[in-house]
């Protein structure tokens, strides 16, 4: 693609995604050439890359240059991802049981040979609501992290980690949890991320057991502060309305 037809549909997505208050700083060159991108409301991507094929990140979330979005499916809401991290690695990208582990050459040889590429059935990764990953964090494909969790910075995750955890290192080990288990059921239950920041903000978040007390059993009702859907080739934006 040449400069000024790249120019010319970064010009057009950054418009259309302006509309659903959503940024994605790196523009069409951040995308693989077959993505579908689906960002909710709020959505803000830096200088990030998007390798994934379907990929959708709820509102309000925010991705720091640097990070690179492998083989994952979806990111939730209110989630805080810090820059040099990758989500979705896939496990055979460096094979060890053939000649060479050169991914470039393994791919070649893919591609004559007719064999199908290693990232044909990767498990794809799922990260939960309200998850904050720290910097330079490797998260491997087929590894769902549960809502509220935190992964401290340089960790290597592997393995599932559960809602409300604090996982850290590498391998990642879950070192202890951000509240009892009857507030995280609780919190769990309310699906409290639906509600809207401003409607967040007018309750007594810094206390979690509080907020609930406030909610009173209610579930926050599932709807989606409307959507921008991004399809890389042949290049298409279009809009989904709040629900």
């Amino acid at each position: 693609m040449n400069f000024f037809k790249r120019a010319l549909l970064d010009r057009k997505l950054k418009k259309a995604l302006s509309k659903n208050q959503c940024r994605l700083d790196s523009g069409i060159k951040g995308l693989r050439r077959d993505t579908e991108l689906t960002l909710e409301h709020g959505v803000k991507l830096h200088r990030i890359k998007i390798l994934s094929r379907q990929l959708t990140i709820g509102a309000y979330t925010d991705i720091v240059s640097g990070s690179e979005l492998h083989d994952v499916s979806c990111i939730g809401r209110y989630c805080s991802i810090a820059k040099n991290v990758t989500i979705g690695q896939n496990r055979r990208s460096h094979p060890l049981s053939g000649l060479t582990s050169h991914s470039g050459l393994v791919s070649l040889r893919q591609k004559q040979g007719g064999i199908a590429p290693h990232h044909d059935g990767v498990k794809q990764t799922r990260i939960g609501h309200d998850v904050w990953i720290g910097m330079d964090v490797l998260i491997l494909e087929g590894v769902t992290i549960g809502t509220g969790a935190v992964i401290g910075a340089q960790s290597l995750v592997n393995k599932d980690i559960p809602p409300y955890a604090i996982a850290v290192g590498s391998p990642a080990h879950v070192v202890r949890y951000r509240f009892d288990q009857a507030t995280i059921d609780g919190l769990l239950a309310s699906q409290w991320w639906n509600l809207p920041p401003q409607q967040l903000a007018g309750l007594p978040i810094e206390d979690p057991q509080a907020l609930l007390r406030e909610l009173d059993g209610n579930v926050a009702p599932a709807c989606h502060p409307g959507q921008v859907v991004v399809r890389s080739r042949p290049f298409n934006v279009s809009h989904v309305e709040p629900q």
